[in-house]
């Protein structure tokens, strides 16, 4: 069994093609995706559309969670704003009921108790940062999960829990996973990275070996600001694209 790991897809529609195509060589049997698959971007139904036929577990993201009335746009900075904005007023019913009938966690049995998460497992959709070793620390001490799937950060990291403590660790290409230790694992954006690698980021869990295989991939960053520019929305969005942040 292989699970294609996604998160914060944001609408990008170009970036989740060239994603898709790439992980399509390696072969994959489920998806699993960790929120925020609209905002920013300009492609929110045909992104959810996708979602629908081809995702196979999903949670809820925070931008998923405002066009679902759960969280108040106003938490949002400027261009965030404005593009959810635009997002609530073109995504149609079906869409936006599928957003707001997702979980805001999911748990699951594989090598142990496991959990998908937008966020933290702690607080899910509290819209809280796991960036640091600290941080992960607290989610190893507070909960019994063997592995903890997020996003929010579009940052890929894994935070590896020890006997002799937590460490964050930059994921490139294959990672073997060590059944005695417990792991918080994220695999970057789709849509918006932020680490300062201007590629479309994902994972990929082969749960016969426990390996994970990150990789980057790049997508026509031209073509989201081109129609961000026929949608009107703030261009910032796509030039940020440029230097992966």
């Amino acid at each position: 069994m292989r699970i294609l790991l996604l998160s914060d897809v944001h609408a990008n529609l170009v970036a989740l093609e060239a994603v898709l195509k790439s992980a399509k060589k390696l072969a994959y049997d489920k998806i699993f995706c960790a929120g925020d698959l609209v905002g920013y971007y300009p492609w929110p139904n045909e992104v959810v559309e996708w979602a629908k036929g081809s995702v196979d577990v999903c949670v809820m993201g925070n931008h998923d969670a405002v066009v679902a009335g759960l969280v108040d746009p106003a938490t949002f900075s400027g261009p965030a704003r404005a593009a959810i904005s635009w997002t609530d007023r073109v995504l149609t019913d079906r869409n936006r009921r599928y957003l707001s009938s997702l979980p805001l966690k999911v748990e699951f049995e594989a090598f142990g108790k496991n959990a998908l998460v937008h966020d933290t497992p702690l607080r899910p959709l509290s819209m809280e940062y796991v960036l640091s070793p600290f941080e992960a620390a607290e989610i190893f001490e507070k909960t019994d999960y063997g592995r903890v799937f997020y996003g929010h950060t579009h940052v890929p990291v894994v935070f590896e829990g020890s006997e002799r403590g937590v460490v964050g660790l930059k994921p490139e290409g294959l990672f073997f996973l060590k059944s005695e230790n417990r792991y918080l694992i994220n695999p970057g954006s789709v849509g918006q990275p932020r680490d300062g690698v201007p590629k479309a980021s994902f994972a990929l869990w082969d749960l016969e070996e426990d390996a994970l295989y990150f990789e980057r991939v790049e997508f026509d960053v031209e073509k989201v600001i081109r129609e961000l520019k026929a949608k009107g929305l703030p261009l910032e969005l796509g030039y940020r694209l440029y230097e992966g942040y």
